[in-house]
């Protein structure tokens, strides 16, 4: 082996050494590959090898690799799909409602449109509250608007934010939002799309679903969504105007209080028999998204995910007893999970 290597990115030809990650020696050659984490956990770094030798570190899915995780062990050339590159946004909240029992809508206008692709998810920070991660989406039904961006949040009784939503953070609260990351965005193609939410996983999924319809219509689309209990479907409306527009495998699911057309159990029980020309989209509880993901390895079928993963942070004493002495003032508070 030599002591440098060729490595092209993208088109560009680099020197790069033997062991380093292809994200490190990107970077020594001032080229950047879209990355976050940078532990293998997030895969926002997964790039295509196109040929050539790379040591992949068990990263592997068909011709993908983590670049995060794979170093250079010879001449090689990858490629990736440049991503817009993260920002910071200022923005206030202009709507809070209630979607179902358990799923709040929140809508905000930021002062310039945020560059993102579908399926995507950013960084959002109410004024005053620590930051959560959360996939922006579109409306149910109506068209959004570009200079809005719409999120789907679960509420928690002992949420640190969301116990706040729709009385401390309601319509004029200002926000500061930063992003886009992930992996799990729309990309082009002509096979079948297997489109898998749980809960407000349905957030990436309908806005997956909605750019698909509008620039990749001849593409076979299922669609499953489910929920733990039929009261919170609350993406029933969006599933009707798939079927409207002419999508013929769409399935939603309830584990508890199923009833026609509702199917009981889980979206990974309705999964279709996958193969290699199927691409996968999963978005939900990291049990659904492990799932899914490991039957899609199996078939070879090409699967992207982000999951959702409860907040760690637990609110402060005074936070539950500003809760407590705090309940019988207004409206009843909203709750928030987070990604």
């Amino acid at each position: 082996m030599s002591a440098r290597c060729e490595l092209t990115i993208n088109g560009k030809s680099i020197e790069a050494n033997p062991g380093e990650t292809l994200i490190d020696a990107a970077l020594g050659a001032w080229l950047l590959i879209p990355h976050d984490c940078r532990s293998g956990q997030c895969e926002s770094c997964r790039v295509t090898v196109v040929s050539g030798d790379v040591d992949d570190h068990g990263t592997r899915i068909g011709h993908t690799v983590l670049a995060c995780q794979t170093t250079v062990s010879g001449s090689a050339e990858i490629r990736f799909e440049e991503l817009p590159a993260p920002v910071k946004r200022a923005g206030v909240v202009r709507e809070c409602r209630l979607l179902s029992p358990e799923i709040a809508e929140v809508v905000v206008t930021t002062d310039r449109v945020l560059d993102y692709r579908p399926g995507q998810y950013v960084r959002l920070k109410f004024a005053g509250f620590p930051a959560r991660e959360y996939s922006p989406t579109c409306r149910l039904v109506d068209e959004t608007d570009p200079s809005e961006l719409v999120f789907h949040i679960r509420l928690l009784p002992d949420g640190q934010v969301s116990s706040r939503i729709g009385t401390g953070i309601k319509p004029g609260h200002r926000v500061h939002v930063q992003g886009p990351f992930g992996n799990a965005y729309l990309r082009d193609g002509d096979g079948p799309l297997i489109l898998v939410a749980g809960g407000i996983g349905w957030a990436p999924v309908w806005s997956v679903a909605r750019a698909a319809r509008a620039t990749q219509r001849d593409r076979h689309l299922v669609v499953i969504a489910g929920s733990r209990d039929a009261e919170n479907l609350y993406m029933k409306p969006a599933l009707n105007w798939l079927m409207d527009d002419g999508v013929r495998e769409v399935f939603a699911t309830a584990e508890i209080g199923a009833a026609h057309p509702v199917l009981s159990g889980r979206p990974s029980h309705y999964l279709p028999l996958l193969s290699m020309e199927d691409t996968v989209y999963v978005a939900g509880p990291s049990g659904l998204v492990d799932l899914v993901k490991h039957k899609a390895r199996a078939a070879s079928a090409q699967c992207y995910a982000d999951p959702f993963l409860p907040s760690v942070q637990k609110a402060s004493m005074f936070d539950r007893v500003r809760r407590v002495f705090g309940a019988g003032a207004g409206a009843p508070p909203l709750a928030i999970a987070t990604r």
